[in-house]
């Protein structure tokens, strides 16, 4: 008996110390990711020889909001779950903006309209419908969805939402 939950206890903890490696390595991944992005943001946007086409299209400039969901059980992004964004209200309602649904690399990016303006000074929550997704792959999960509330304080900064996911468990920073 004792073998048996030292085994079991052995199996728990190398499961936790795979899932904590996991998640440091998409963050330094995501991290060195946005780092070379923002150099080649940086160096393209500096250019004005580059054509349009290749800085990316005008409704690009709008988007001031983005999200990433990265599944850190299977080490790699979680494609077609539905994300909603709200805003507060002075009355500490919430209203919906946008809905949209992640792409196969797990991102999405137009939360907002050709021509409608990008995030304002405000409280903002994204709300995250896992449940389908861990369903949809015979996965038990404790979270049938979650729900991610940031402050934007400057409208003219980008905001990059990550979400870092596992059945039992999630984390979140504020990206680039």
């Amino acid at each position: 008996m004792r073998c048996a939950r030292r085994h079991q206890s052995r199996q728990h903890l190398a499961r936790t110390a795979l899932s904590v490696a996991l998640t440091v390595l998409l963050i330094a991944t995501t991290a060195a990711a946005a780092a070379v992005a923002a150099a080649a943001s940086s160096s393209a946007s500096s250019s004005t020889s580059v054509p349009p086409t290749e800085q990316g299209d005008a409704t690009d400039t709008m988007q001031n909001l983005s999200t990433h969901i990265l599944d850190t059980t299977r080490g790699k992004p979680a494609p077609e779950v539905p994300v909603t964004l709200y805003v507060r209200a002075a009355s500490q309602s919430w209203t919906k903006v946008s809905t949209g649904i992640t792409d196969g690399d797990g991102r999405f990016r137009s939360f907002f309209a050709d021509g409608q303006p990008g995030l304002a000074a405000g409280v903002y929550k994204l709300h995250f419908d896992v449940g389908p997704y861990f369903r949809g792959r015979s996965v038990e999960s404790l979270y049938p969805f979650i729900e991610i509330v940031f402050t934007v304080a400057d409208p003219t900064q980008h905001y990059h939402i990550p979400l870092l996911l596992n059945p039992f468990g999630y984390s979140t920073y504020r990206g680039s």
